[in-house]
């Protein structure tokens, strides 16, 4: 796993209106959407103490529930931990998809699959609270609409009914470095 360092920062680039974490060697682009961002995300600040730990956190879930490489799960750990700090929070959207017959059981599966009426997705719970949760695409798109559709690592909260277990024998997650 990528170990943080002291050094480590977060800032936003105007130029390309992204969100971007100085990582020493190397800046890592976050997916988050500049329209999206909370007012603070425009102040450059430290990686933080609790930034390392929910990083970490992520990192080791999805070690444990995707056939996955390093950096790919690096890649993963550092989106969500981006869109979970620093992404405004909005209503549930549970238009978009299926209620499912069968939702979720196991609490600590946070890698699940979610059905649009197109096609399905997998997507990583960032947050949930009682009744919903803060997720985020995993796959490359999810058609949600004939115009509609989300880009791998967007981030929607929809309604825990929607949400279903991730059969284990599809725990794979293409890995790309388009964002990294």
């Amino acid at each position: 796993m990528l170990q943080a360092k002291a050094d480590w920062y977060w800032w936003f680039d105007e130029q390309s209106q992204t969100l971007r974490l100085n990582m020493t060697e190397f800046v890592f682009v976050s997916a988050c959407k500049a329209k999206k961002l909370i007012p603070d995300a425009k102040q450059t600040r430290p990686f933080s103490i609790e930034d390392n730990q929910t990083y970490c956190e992520f990192y080791n879930t999805i070690t444990e529930q995707l056939n996955i490489s390093e950096a790919g799960a690096v890649q993963i750990a550092l989106n969500a931990l981006a869109q979970h700090h620093f992404v405004l929070d909005e209503q549930p959207k549970s238009w978009y998809f299926l209620p499912q017959r069968h939702p979720r059981q196991d609490l600590f599966e946070q890698v699940v699959l979610i059905q649009s009426q197109f096609e399905s997705g997998t997507f990583f719970i960032l947050e949930e609270c009682q009744d919903c949760a803060k997720v985020m695409l995993l796959s490359q798109s999810l058609q949600l609409t004939e115009s509609k559709s989300l880009q791998q690592f967007d981030v929607i909260k929809v309604m825990n009914n929607r949400i279903s277990s991730l059969i284990s024998t599809q725990n794979t997650y293409p890995h790309h470095q388009n964002r990294a």
